[in-house]
């Protein structure tokens, strides 16, 4: 028996609510067009609001929209 790979991003946005302190939020792609590496789901996942920092990190929509000033 095989088992089926896909790809999957997580948030690495801080999140107090999670357990391991990160956020739970997690991007995949459907199957009929699964990427093969994650630079392009990440490429995918850009027109759905996530973000890749310079830092390495990947941001779902919630934590990539810049957060208004006081």
């Amino acid at each position: 028996m095989t088992a089926d790979a896909y790809l999957v991003l997580r948030c690495d946005a801080a999140d107090q609510t999670e357990s391991d302190g990160r956020c739970g939020a997690e991007g995949s792609w459907p199957v009929r067009f699964e990427p093969h590496i994650h630079r392009e789901l990440r490429r995918l996942l850009k027109g759905r609001g996530w973000r890749w920092t310079r830092d390495g990190r990947d941001l779902c929509p919630d934590h990539a929209r810049p957060r208004a000033g006081p």
